[in-house]
């Protein structure tokens, strides 16, 4: 097995469980509100995965890596099947996991992630970690004007901002492996390893206004889950869950149903 890691989460509620998996440069943090609100009828686990949050470092980061990780986190917590959710990197994560263990997922939800190998598309992150040293300011306001000159989207800005915490030394840093996340950068964008089709409930949530799951990839997505529906929120940006919070909800709820 690939090297492997205690992971940082946090759970609210009772009953079935329900794991959420966060995506690239993103935390646990960025799904809270989702957890609290969801957790009223499910136990809700949010994870940081690894080189992200408060999450162990590690030089490795494949999929096979977080499905793994994922595999013992559920050991750990006792969890012998879950409904796993999963956004962008994290949905490509909980694909490679059902692929995997497909004995330990019950229904699956893929947040705007389609089953295949993506093109480089976060150079101008690239570029604005690579001009912008955290350590080198004292307050995030400074980051944040820092960043305007790479980053003019203000939604984009605060989510890379989320990131920020302080060192031993009161020293701005970042949450996040950003050494291993260059180096493993196409591992990061491959598409998952499934073999033979995954028959699990599954449901693909795209936002409107994202371009990550495009009509071509319907096919695929059919071809490799044999029970699955794609649904649309009309207006959401590749961020749903944060756009459309209460829609998105109403759409995981309805799927999800009662599981005793």
């Amino acid at each position: 097995m690939s090297n492997t890691m205690q992971l940082h989460f946090k759970s609210f509620g009772e009953k079935y469980p329900v794991i959420i998996l966060h995506g690239l440069f993103g935390a646990l943090d960025n799904w809270y509100t989702i957890g609290k609100k969801l957790s009223t009828g499910y136990r809700v686990y949010v994870v940081d995965q690894r080189n992200h949050g408060r999450s162990p470092h590690s030089d490795s980061h494949t999929y096979d890596d977080l499905a793994n990780d994922l595999y013992l986190f559920m050991h750990e917590q006792n969890i012998d099947t879950a409904h796993i959710i999963g956004h962008s990197m994290g949905g490509t994560a909980a694909m490679q996991f059902a692929a995997q263990r497909p004995d330990m997922v019950n229904k699956l939800i893929v947040v705007d992630m389609a089953p295949r190998d993506y093109q480089p598309r976060h150079d101008e992150l690239f570029k604005a970690f690579d001009a912008v040293d955290p350590s080198e300011f004292s307050r995030r306001k400074e980051i944040d004007n820092a960043f305007k000159k790479y980053l003019p989207d203000y939604a984009v800005r605060q989510y890379i901002l989320k990131n920020i915490s302080r060192d031993d030394k009161k020293r701005y840093r970042w949450k996040f492996n950003l050494k291993a996340i260059k180096e493993n950068y196409k591992s990061i964008i491959s598409g998952p390893d499934i073999g033979e089709a995954i028959s699990h409930p599954a449901l693909f949530i795209k936002g409107g206004r994202s371009s990550y799951i495009t009509d071509d990839d319907y096919k695929n997505i059919k071809r490799l889950f044999t029970d699955v529906n794609i649904v649309t929120i009309p207006g959401a940006s590749h961020w749903v869950h944060t756009d459309a919070p209460d829609r998105f909800l109403e759409i995981v709820r309805d799927f999800f149903g009662e599981k005793e």
